[in-house]
C-alpha cells in the first residue's frame, strides 16, 4: 500500500469508527471471559470443598474439573464469536474503506 493511500485510510472517519467498534467489541468479550475465569478462580479459592465435590454422587469426576471444561469450551465459543463478527462485519467495512480511498 502506498503512503498516500495509507494516509487517506488513517484520516478517514470510517476507519476511526471501524477501529473503535472493533476495540469495544473485543474488550467486551475479553472482560466477559476474564469475569468467567476469575469467578472460577475465586470459587476454587473460597470454596475448595465445592470444587472437590463429585459432580454426581458416587462418581470421582469433581465439580471443579467439569467447570474447567465448561470454561474452556466457553472461551473457544467466545473466540468463535469474535471470528464470525470479524469475518462478516469488520472485513466488509475494511473492503468498503479500501475501495473508497483507493479511488
Amino acid at each position: 500500500m502506498s503512503d498516500e493511500i495509507y494516509e487517506r485510510v488513517l484520516s478517514n472517519p470510517k476507519f476511526a469508527a471501524m477501529t473503535a467498534s472493533r476495540a469495544r467489541f473485543s474488550w467486551r468479550l475479553a472482560l466477559i471471559v476474564l469475569a468467567v475465569y476469575y469467578a472460577f478462580v475465586f470459587a476454587s479459592a473460597l470454596a475448595p470443598d465445592l470444587m472437590a465435590r463429585p459432580l454426581v454422587e458416587g462418581m470421582t469426576f469433581p465439580v471443579g474439573l467439569a467447570a474447567g471444561i465448561v470454561i474452556t469450551v466457553f472461551c473457544s465459543l467466545m473466540t468463535g464469536v469474535y471470528v464470525l463478527r470479524a469475518n462478516s462485519r469488520y472485513d466488509a467495512m475494511n473492503r468498503d474503506l479500501l475501495n473508497e480511498v483507493g479511488r
